[in-house]
């Protein structure tokens, strides 16, 4: 009877418990024209909620465009509040960021250091944090810069359990007070 009422127990929990989150997947950084040397980025900051990368550009012979983007998803419905900053190259306080669906369609866009709030995630959805803005072409000026995605109000959307929860959970009660009453009737009749 314990180990029944236990392992009803541990199914409910286990229904309670949610170990989602939302995760910044690793970023893909698309230079422009006349670029030497390969892309790439250095992730000095990763945690649950924060990630920060320091951007390699390759040499820009004459500046150019750059983006930076990286995917965010989650295997629950949730939403989120996402801060996206950077620095570390000249004119970089004007470059912009977008939030985009899975099918590439502008959710919502600010500039660099906005926090965009109430961004809503479905389970096995993607969604798309993208920084855009060009590199000097000043030779001495700075070719790399760190940029940070901070999570933040994650809400997970709370799921309502199947109906075959309570179509089991009926059975299991019907079972245990048979049971009983077998019992009962044992004692009864000793």
């Amino acid at each position: 009877m314990k180990k029944l009422l236990l392992g009803l127990f541990l199914m409910v929990a286990s229904f309670a418990v949610s170990a989602a989150s939302i995760s910044i997947g690793n970023p893909t950084v698309s230079p422009g024209n006349f670029y030497i040397g390969s892309p790439g980025y250095t992730n000095t900051a990763l945690t649950d909620t924060l990630r920060t990368d320091t951007i390699q550009s390759g040499y820009a012979i004459l500046g150019g465009q750059l983006s930076t983007s990286w995917e965010l998803s989650s295997d629950v419905d949730a939403s989120f509040s996402l801060g996206v900053s950077g620095v570390g190259t000249s004119g970089m306080a004007s470059w912009t960021v977008s939030i985009l669906s899975s099918g590439g369609d502008l959710l919502t866009s600010g500039s660099l250091g906005s926090v965009f709030e109430n961004l809503m995630i479905s389970a096995g959805d993607t969604l798309t944090a993208v920084i855009a803005g060009t590199i000097s072409s000043n030779i001495f000026a700075s070719k790399s810069f760190s940029a940070s995605l901070s999570l933040s109000s994650i809400q997970i959307a709370e799921t309502p359990l199947p109906a075959a929860i309570w179509l089991f959970g009926s059975v299991l009660l019907g079972g245990l007070a048979m049971r009983r009453r077998k019992a009962q009737q044992v004692a009864v009749a000793a």
